[in-house]
């Protein structure tokens, strides 16, 4: 099967970038983020979010001109966010916005849009819901997690989707794989725990506990599992 025309402007930016085409290859990555989204809006959205803004961004390093461009790329895409509200637009935003190392634009611009506009602004939470914690938002997470449960269904239902991958791709079915998985969860589940007791919501996190038990108890996964009693007693610690 030949490989779509919008691949090969991708590989062209790279092979481009190698070469110390500097200019071609700023044309070919900023197309290729521009139109990847012609045919199919999901298509290739993953790799325009990370192969091609990544590579811009490695580009930025060396060629001005590319930063330039990257940057006067994220108010574009901003404007088109606002303009439209449409939650992929602000992803795009979001993402510029690491690759460039100003992520606490992302967080400050979400921050006056939760103010003002709520209920767009949770439809973006996903997106930057870590970026809150790390800028310890707590009141902010707390109103955007109104029923803890449904959180803790959303990481279950992650952390059951990353483990079918295996019956999909056997390069899945691996210890480290299953491990990162396991840690991923975790590691969610006590950003939750942490916005929760800072919010002071102590009866929800004690549902919560119990929640999460018996989501470990109905899923047959001995790492999980292994993991859960290894760190029981911190999982909810503080609490």
């Amino acid at each position: 099967m030949d490989k779509p025309k919008i691949i090969q402007v991708l590989e062209d930016a790279k092979l481009a970038h190698k070469a110390g085409d500097f200019v071609n290859s700023l044309k070919f990555y900023e197309y290729f983020f521009d139109h990847s989204l012609d045919d199919d809006p999901y298509a290739f959205y993953g790799a325009r979010l990370s192969h091609c803004l990544n590579g811009w961004g490695e580009l930025a390093q060396e060629f001005p001109g590319a930063k330039n461009r990257l940057e006067a790329k994220k108010r574009e895409v901003l404007d088109h966010y606002l303009e439209q509200r449409e939650p992929e637009r602000f992803h795009d935003y979001l993402t510029i916005c690491r690759v460039l190392g100003v992520e606490s634009d992302a967080v400050e611009q979400f921050l006056t849009l939760h103010l003002s506009e709520p209920k767009s602004a949770a439809k973006l939470s996903k997106y930057l819901w870590n970026d809150l914690i790390n800028a310890e938002q707590w009141d902010v997470c707390s109103s955007l997690m109104q029923q803890a449960a449904q959180k803790m269904d959303e990481l279950f239902a992650v952390f059951d989707e990353a483990a079918r991958l295996k019956e999909f791709d056997p390069s899945f079915d691996n210890i480290r794989f299953d491990q990162h998985i396991v840690d991923t969860l975790l590691d969610d589940l006590q950003k939750v725990v942490l916005v929760l007791r800072y919010a002071n919501r102590s009866d929800d996190i004690d549902s919560l506990q119990r929640q999460f038990h018996q989501g470990v108890e109905s899923r047959d996964h001995s790492i999980l599992t292994t993991q859960v009693h290894a760190k029981s007693s911190f999982l909810f610690a503080g609490h």
